[in-house]
């Protein structure tokens, strides 16, 4: 039996990168997320930049990191981050790099 993915909207710490991750999946014990970082470049390869910085209050230059991440639960912070969010420009940019993932995985 395939385990059951839920859909989840939420920011997270993640210990493992020492970033803030945007969790968008929750698949048995394992969280799926996509980077958060001010880096132009993760492992030598370009990230996605975004037009406004995800925190409030915050101006400096934001990326989402190449690749998706999945990590166990127990490497995010126990509780979401409520300070983030991402702007209206940018939104579409992280769900389509999401449905790219998902329709990839299949």
């Amino acid at each position: 039996m395939a385990k059951k993915r839920e859909s989840k909207n939420e920011f997270r710490f993640n210990y493992d990168t020492g970033h803030m991750n945007y969790v968008f999946e929750e698949e048995g014990n394992k969280y799926h997320s996509v980077g958060i970082t001010h880096d132009r470049k993760t492992f030598g390869k370009k990230n996605m930049p975004l037009d406004v910085n995800p925190q409030d209050g915050h101006n400096e230059k934001a990326y989402i990191r190449n690749g998706i991440i999945t990590n166990k639960k127990r490497s995010y912070f126990k509780s979401f981050d409520n300070s983030f969010k991402f702007s209206e420009s940018d939104f579409p940019k992280i769900k389509s790099k999401i449905r790219n993932y998902k329709s990839r995985r299949k």
